[in-house]
């Protein structure tokens, strides 16, 4: 290869330029997240259960359906969130299951599972991953008092949504906040029962007279017709009009306007009441790509609905913009220092220079080779490219260095001593990079997350070795030429280097000298020196992972001030979304005064279909998310931030848990805390006591901030207890007795003409 290059040097300076310029291609271009996508494959399962109790919820939907789950091949865990009118049974996979195949395994365990079910109900597959959390979060709030949320909403379903996903760099968008479409119907029950109308009579009249009915074809010799009966009412007005009985109107018997459903939701973004717009990735799609393009179809929003003021109030983008700077400054440092080091050790200019140049040479050709592979750029990718940068200049300076020893020592002329001295170290430049990718190779296969991360992190070091070793014995000699075209003679800067190395590092050549000489003796003591020298190393080993690793801990993933601070609340389960976001009033107002805020979001309670804002929230609990200036901006740490939070918090009224804790460390998302203990039965009675047991005991270990059950028996049931004889005798079953409570509201028809009802 070497000769091969060496004799077409235009050749190489074309393949070199190339891969540079591809280099600055990707770097552009390749997509940019903050870490590899590293969680499995995971199912989310979501059922709408009306009227239920989490309790009923969980015994009669979540239970059949991850019997039937458990039973796939490569599942590693089911787990279920139940809440009043809804069951979420989440199920994650091992890594070997792709994620559409884990979908269509799941669904197939569904058609098994709905016949154990309560009929009527129709469970929805969502697919999660790293994708799931949300790039931007843009805040929907009204602007003036010409357009309430109510408005907001229709327009953010209706409009909104369908021309963001449009867009091809968006993945997907979930709405948010409450304030569903609805045109409800509230009876009077009164009135219905002077006309001899029941509750359940008026919701068969809507649903069988406010639709279109297909009723066929008509086709003759030369015609073709379509039959269609058009019943939907498109307003209000005509809604209102319609025949219940001969002469009796809907009006008649009902108040009709337009609203929305019950809220058991809501959403605050930057201390207002809005609606949010939560855009998501495709899966292995990049951040900053979708974040570009959602601020730039805002800004063309921003003109179209001059009533709504459109805010960001969440975003990975920030985070993400600083770790990549960062991680590139942290490269720019580690070529001067290594740069530095060279000059410190060797004292000479000509390695210096070859190191200076190979070394941007080697990091756009990987990133090059990244962008042709179709990767992506994230920390793991950088950190890679910085660690190998100590290998990269090894093979460049033993290259040059031994072409110089040539030219002193054996007084070759220029152009042999550049072949003589590069074949000489051909062999074990080459050794030196197999041996060092033999050794990181494994660490691609060890399987489960550590893969995930390594995985990426080997592959990018193993490129940059290849590389390294390609320019050393191709590029090096060819630049030999030209740095040693006026002899190996060295300035007096090289000099007072030399001089520097040798009377400070280079004295400690002598003692590593007398080791050898001590391990190396001309006698039989040879070997019990040596095994000597072996058991007290091994002995400083054994006593550092015995008494240093317990002290300094272990982590999954650093802990990073990434200026993102999360939390977690919850108020009594008997109180309404409205009062709870009353309740937390007083933090809002608390945390507007904060220099160091830049944008907060808070989402109560839980949607249907929607997995990136509040998934599996109760209406009254709240996950909040503060984004801050970073680290080079304030004086206060992150942790140090969380205590101010946490302090505040707990001064709300009524609040019975607050989990505040920093985003970015959390290796999965489906790790719940840093202490995360489950407890289970066959049976449910006593585990919410058990359960409080636990989170005491827990209360005692220092260094947790805080303990938190995600389940409690403290939600408030009012039960009829009905005399059936009694019943019985004048006519009733308990079923027409709780048609005619009118509590339970009921999905009586769904109008396509107005899309977001």
């Amino acid at each position: 290869m070497f000769e091969f290059f060496y004799k077409r040097p235009y050749l190489l300076y074309s393949l070199i330029v190339g891969f540079f310029i591809m280099g600055i291609v990707g770097l552009t271009t390749l997509p940019k997240n903050l870490f590899p996508d590293a969680n499995p494959p995971k199912i989310v399962v979501i059922t709408k259960v009306p009227g239920a109790t989490a309790k009923v919820a969980a015994s009669t939907v979540s239970k059949p359906i991850e019997e039937e789950i458990a039973r796939l091949g490569l599942i590693t865990d089911v787990a279920s969130v139940n809440v009043a009118n809804f069951s979420i049974v989440t199920a994650e996979f091992g890594y070997k299951k792709g994620l559409n195949e884990a979908a269509v395994d799941v669904a197939n365990a569904l058609n098994i599972a709905k016949a154990k079910i309560p009929a009527g109900l129709n469970p929805a597959i969502y697919t999660a991953g790293d994708f799931t959390l949300p790039v931007d979060v843009i805040s929907l709030s009204p602007k003036n008092k010409n357009i309430n949320l109510d408005e907001i909403r229709k327009i953010a379903d209706s409009f909104i949504k369908p021309y963001l996903l449009s867009n091809k760099d968006i993945g997907n968008v979930e709405v948010f906040g409450g304030y569903q479409s609805a045109i409800n119907i509230e009876i009077d029950p009164f009135k219905a029962k002077k006309y001899g109308i029941d509750f359940e009579t008026i919701a068969k009249v809507i649903f069988s007279q406010n639709k279109d009915i297909p009723v066929g074809f008509i086709k003759g010799e030369d015609s073709f017709y379509t039959v269609t009966i058009y019943g939907e009412k498109d307003n209000v007005l005509k809604l209102q009009n319609l025949l219940i009985k001969p002469n009796i109107r809907l009006k008649d018997i009902a108040d009709v306007k337009w609203g929305h459903q019950k809220r058991t939701s809501g959403y605050i973004g930057n201390g207002k009441d809005a609606i949010a717009l939560a855009v998501q990735r495709a899966p292995h799609g990049s951040v900053l790509d979708v974040s570009k393009a959602t601020r730039a179809e805002m800004l063309k929003l921003e003109q179209k609905y001059p009533n709504i003021r459109f805010e960001i109030s969440d975003t990975q983008r920030d985070l993400i913009e600083q770790a990549n700077d960062n991680m590139l400054e942290a490269l720019r440092d580690a070529i001067i220092y290594t740069l530095l080091v060279i000059m410190l050790f060797l004292g000479n200019f000509r390695a210096i220079i070859a190191a200076g140049i190979s070394i941007p040479m080697v990091f756009f050709s990987v990133i090059g080779i990244i962008w042709m592979s179709g990767g992506e750029l994230n920390i793991v990718i950088y950190t890679a490219i910085i660690l190998a940068l100590g290998m990269l200049t090894d093979d460049a300076v033993v290259v040059l260095e031994n072409i110089e020893r040539h030219l002193i020592e054996t007084k070759e002329d220029l152009q042999t001593a550049i072949k003589n001295g590069t074949k000489e170290v051909l062999s074990p430049i080459f050794a030196g990079t197999i041996a060092t990718i033999a050794i990181l190779f494994p660490l691609m296969y060890v399987g489960g997350f550590p893969q995930k991360i390594f995985k990426p992190l080997i592959e990018t070091l193993i490129i940059a070795l290849l590389v390294s070793y390609f320019l050393s014995i191709t590029f090096i000699p060819l630049l030999s030429s030209w740095l040693y075209r006026n002899g190996t003679g060295k300035t007096k800067i090289e000099k007072g280097f030399e001089w520097f190395y040798q009377n400070t590092i280079g004295r400690l050549v002598t003692p590593y000298e007398g080791i050898l000489k001590f391990s190396n003796p001309k006698s039989f003591w040879k070997y019990p020196r040596r095994m000597m020298l072996t058991i007290g190393i091994i002995a400083f080993m054994i006593f550092s992972l015995k008494n240093v690793m317990p002290t300094i801990g272990k982590d999954a993933m650093p802990p990073m001030d990434t200026g993102i601070i999360k939390a977690q609340i919850a108020f009594s389960a008997n109180e309404s979304t409205d009062s709870a976001e009353k309740k937390l009033q007083p933090f809002l107002v608390w945390l507007d005064k904060q220099k160091w805020v830049k944008s907060s979001s808070i989402a109560f309670g839980s949607e249907a279909g929607t997995l990136s804002l509040g998934s599996g929230n109760l209406p009254t609990e709240a996950t909040i998310t503060i984004n801050g200036v970073n680290r080079f901006e304030r004086n206060a740490t992150l942790w140090e931030l969380e205590s101010q939070i946490r302090d505040r918090l707990s001064k709300l009224e009524g609040l019975k848990r607050n989990d505040v804790f920093d985003f970015g460390a959390t290796a999965l998302s489906s790790i719940k805390a840093t202490v995360d203990t489950r407890i289970s039965s066959p049976v449910i009675q006593g585990l919410p006591e058990k359960s409080k047991e636990v989170a005491k005991a827990m209360q005692t270990v220092k260094g947790l901030t805080s303990v938190s059950t995600s389940w409690d028996k403290d939600f408030s049931e009012y039960v009829i207890d009905i005399d059936r004889n009694k019943a019985l005798r004048y006519g009733i079953t308990p079923y027409n007795i709780a048609m005619q409570i009118p509590i339970k509201g009921q999905v009586a028809s769904l109008n396509a003409n107005l899309e977001s009802m």
